[in-house]
This record gives structure tokens, sequence and C-alpha cells, in this order.
């Protein structure tokens, strides 16, 4: 395509001189008569010389002017010569308002993935899902891949910002270094394990520490602290850089422009709430599965944002999700305080001695009940009864991690030995709704509660009996009505 420019000139060559020539009459004059001699010829004669005199005078003065001016122009020049050093030599003149071209700033994508890939690293999730069915609940191994970015290094530990969701569930969680991709399938490829130090369901957030008494110097050598920038900063249209492991492959680059800020996903489940509590960051960088706990960088290199989702549909495209990092920076790091636990043995693991179902959206709606684990019954005897816990209350906090679902109660407690000492708070009702209590509680062991073996925080979901789930009929206590399952803890 041509494109086509119009410029201002002005011309000298388009400069014209208009002459007035007094055209010479076509008939003879004729002679004219004698007439006396008079004074009046002199005048005219007089008048005439000065005429000309006066217009030889000015051209003559407007000569010298010039040439002044020029002497004057050519000095200038030769003691200032740098002022005359951008002038184009060129006979057009442009219009005086131009829009001129400015080198973009920062780095460039290549830049940026250079200097940022070695902070990012591939997780993989070693779990198991329960499967429902009309027959029963299932327990099915799982394996699924995630993201995270190193974000801190202790004496002892290396620590690394990564999803929720990409570590929830976990028996076993793995982290590939991003340098070492080229030695995924070989035997020399240093695969550290990670555990999990702190997390929040509601920040869909987690951070998990690698012992680096288990990395080589080798590894430390080719890996490196992400610089962490400020989310606040960011405007519609700035470009931003997402790395991940996207789809297991190994880790990619992609890059996009902020697309809005502040934006809230919401799912249609109502114990869903993974995530709930964050504004997002949109972009039309393309963010897949495997992206999740992944970094978005700006075109400084720094980190602002924690890839987290995206809009799957057939109707939608390039809409993707950031947690930004300016956010969630001081949970990251109350987070990395943590003591780092591990799973415990579930012959080891500590129980409240309390059966407790899900408070969903529908439920909180109709009955007003906070959202959290519910309290369907106590066990006689158990610590949750010795400490004042009682059918009816409503769990929300455990040793500051929030409460929303029995799911996250059982994943909580799993990290958890007999004999260990846990703060709840849970919802009271008074007469003028609930109220809050602080309640400490230490735990017992499975048997000390009178649960079976295999029937504890990992049992199933489906209500039936012969699995540890009970049917109760309907009374203030329990408004969820009859046939509603829950499950000792």
């Amino acid at each position: 395509m041509r494109m086509e420019y119009q410029y201002g000139q002005n011309n000298e060559n388009n400069n014209y001189t208009y002459y007035h020539n007094i055209p010479y009459g076509s008939a003879p004059a004729e002679p004219p008569k004698k007439k006396k001699k008079s004074g009046r010829g002199i005048v005219v004669w007089c008048m005439a010389l000065s005429l000309v005199m006066g217009t030889a005078g000015g051209a003559l003065g407007s000569g010298l002017m010039l040439r002044q001016y020029s002497e004057k122009e050519a000095e200038n020049t030769a003691v200032h010569p740098e002022e005359d050093m951008n002038v184009p030599q060129t006979s057009q003149q442009f219009p005086a308002t131009q829009m001129t071209a400015t080198p973009a700033e920062g780095l460039s994508v290549k830049e940026i993935s250079e200097m940022c890939m070695p902070s990012v690293v591939a997780i993989t999730n070693k779990g198991e899902a329960e499967i429902r069915s009309f027959w029963g609940t299932f327990i099915q191994e799982t394996e699924g891949s995630g993201s995270g970015v190193i974000i801190g290094k202790t004496d002892s530990e290396l620590l690394i910002v990564t999803n929720y969701h990409v570590v929830s569930g976990s028996k076993e969680l793995s982290v590939l270094f991003s340098y070492q991709e080229g030695n995924r399938d070989s035997s020399d490829a240093e695969i550290a394990k990670g555990e999990i130090k702190d997390y929040s369901l509601a920040k869909d957030l987690a951070v998990i520490a690698v012992d680096l008494s288990n990395l080589s110097q080798e590894t430390m050598d080719n890996i490196k602290v992400a610089t962490l920038g400020d989310s606040d900063e960011l405007a519609l249209g700035d470009q931003v850089v997402a790395i991940g492991n996207a789809l297991g492959y190994g880790q990619s680059v992609t890059t996009g422009i902020v697309s809005a800020v502040g934006r809230s996903v919401t799912t249609d489940d109502g114990t869903d709430t993974t995530g709930s509590a964050n504004e997002y960051i949109q972009t039309d960088a393309a963010i897949n599965p495997g992206n999740s706990g992944g970094a978005m960088f700006n075109t400084k290199g720094e980190l602002v944002g924690i890839n987290s989702a995206k809009v799957a549909d057939t109707t939608v495209e390039g809409i993707g999700y950031a947690i930004p990092i300016s956010d969630i920076r001081e949970d990251m790091e109350r987070m990395m305080q943590q003591e780092t636990r591990t799973v415990v043995e579930e012959s080891e693991r500590g129980y409240l001695g309390v059966s407790v179902s899900n408070v969903t959206n529908e439920i909180n709606q109709s009955y007003d009940i906070p959202i959290g684990a519910y309290i369907s019954s106590v066990t006689e005897g158990a610590p949750a009864e010795k400490a004042g816990l009682q059918r009816g209350m409503v769990i929300t906090e455990l040793d500051g991690r929030t409460v929303r679902t029995r799911e996250e109660l059982v994943e909580y407690l799993a990290y958890y030995r007999a004999g260990e000492t846990v703060n709840l708070t849970v919802k009271v009702r008074n007469d003028a709704g609930y109220e809050d209590r602080q309640i400490s509680i230490t735990l017992d062991t499975a048997e000390g509660v009178g649960i079976e073996s295999g029937n504890g925080q990992s049992e199933g979901q489906s209500g039936d009996s012969s699995q540890g789930g009970q049917s109760i009929p309907y009374d203030q206590n329990n408004p969820f009505g009859g046939f509603f399952p829950f499950f000792n803890y």
C-alpha cells in the first residue's frame, strides 16, 4: 500500500514579479503647440530627479542592510555550528507539528526471557482424587503440572510461590528448574522435592519450600530469585510477558498487553471459592493449563503477577488472568515465614473429634449460616468436646487459615500430629446472629476419638454409613434436612 504524504512548500521559483509596461500609442501624436516658457518644466525635472535619487538611495540602503544581516548570520553559524547539525538539507519545509517516533522503553521480550527464565520452575503434583459414583466414592491417583516462581531464599530453603490449585491435594510435589528441561527424560536431571509452607484457597496462593541441602551447586548457579515489581503501576495497554510450564511441556514464553485490571472471577460451584478474594489482571497473553502459578513480568523484567486462569470457551479468545503481585505481597511474606510442614501419616495424624458438613452458598443464603465447616456432631470425650465445641458451630479458621469447606479443614489437619495444639475460630449463634469465638484444641489420635483406621480425614464424601458418613434428621441444629452427609475429624 502506498503511503501518501503532503508537505507544505515555499518554492522560490513560483514567486513572480509583474511589470506594468505602458504601451506605445498606435496613432502618432500631434506635434505639440508652442507655448510660452514657464517654470513648470524645471519643477517637473527636479521632481523626477529627486525620485530617481530616492529610489537609488533606498536600494543602496537595503543592500547594505542585507549584507550586514548576512554577515551576522554567517558569524553566528560559525560560533554555534552545532545548532545546525540536525537541520535537514532540503528545500522542502514540513508542517510545524509532526508525529515523531520514540524508541520503546524497557527490555525486549527476548531480553526478558533470558533474564527471568531462571526464576521460573515447573511443578508436578502427585496426589489422590475422590471419584463419586452411584456405587460410592473411590480414590484415584492423579498427576498434574503447573508452574512456580522463586521469590526467596533462606539459609536452608528455597521459597517458591504458586497457585493453591497447583498444589492442592498433593501427596508428593516435585520441582524442575528451567535450565534442566533439556534433561527432562535423563536420569541426571535434578528434580527437587517440594513441601508446602502455607497456602490460601481464597487467594489461590501457596508457598512451597525446597531444601537447599538437596540442591547441587550447579543448580544454585543457574537459578535466581525474581525481582518483585509494583502491579499498581500497570496501565491498560502495557506490554507484559508470561512464562510458565504450558501443558506440562516445559517453560514457554508468551506476550501480550494488559487488557484490564480489577477483574473478578467467579464460578458456578456453590462451594468452590478458589481465588474469590482476588481482583485480577486481564491479559491477552496466552495462559494455558500448566501456566498456573507461573510468572507475569513487565518490560523491566519485574514480577508483577502470578498467572492463574483463563476463560475456556469456544466463543472467547485471548482472556487470561493473573493475580496482581502487589495485592498478595503481604500474604507471600507471611507464608514464607511459616513453619514448613509435611503430610503426616494417618496413623500419627491428629484429630478433633467432630463430624462436619459444607455450608454452600445456597444454604448460606437460605438459612443465614456462615460459610465454613458446620459441626454436625461432637464425639463424646474427644478433644473438641473438652475444648467446648458444640453441634451447630461453624469452623471458619484454623491457625489463621480460612476454612470455607470441610475439604479445606481435612487438608489443614493432614499436616498436624496427635498432641499438637491448633487454634480455631468458630462462629457461634446468639440472639443477634453469629459471633466469633477463639478455641484452642490439643489434637488426639484416631483411636482416641473413636475413629476406625482408614475412616478418618481421608474418607469418602458420599454419606454412605459404611464409609463413615451418617444421616441425621432435621432439627434446629441441622437445618439442612435429613440424609445430609457429615464426616468425622
